[in-house]
């Protein structure tokens, strides 16, 4: 069994952690995640874990991030013309 363990005295921050987490886990073909299961921590911080595994079939994985608009293609650059003569 292979784990993800979220262990933090912060309790904000490691929510912080797992909210941007999970969604990266759910949307990875690659991966099957099982629920999320969070431990007790006395000191009031976060302690979640997570089993994970290999997809079946998957070969390879493919990223491409959202967050960044694409840019435009650039024109290409033109030379001046030359002074006329006259």
């Amino acid at each position: 069994m292979v784990q993800i363990r979220v262990m933090t005295d912060d309790r904000e921050r490691g929510e912080r952690v797992v909210e941007i987490l999970l969604p990266l886990l759910e949307a990875c073909t690659a991966l099957q995640a099982g629920e999320p299961t969070r431990l007790t921590h006395r000191g009031g911080g976060l302690r979640l874990v997570l089993d994970v595994q290999p997809a079946d079939g998957v070969t390879g994985v493919r990223v491409e991030r959202e967050d960044v608009p694409a840019r435009p293609p650039r024109a290409p650059r033109r030379r001046a013309l030359p002074r006329g003569g006259g």
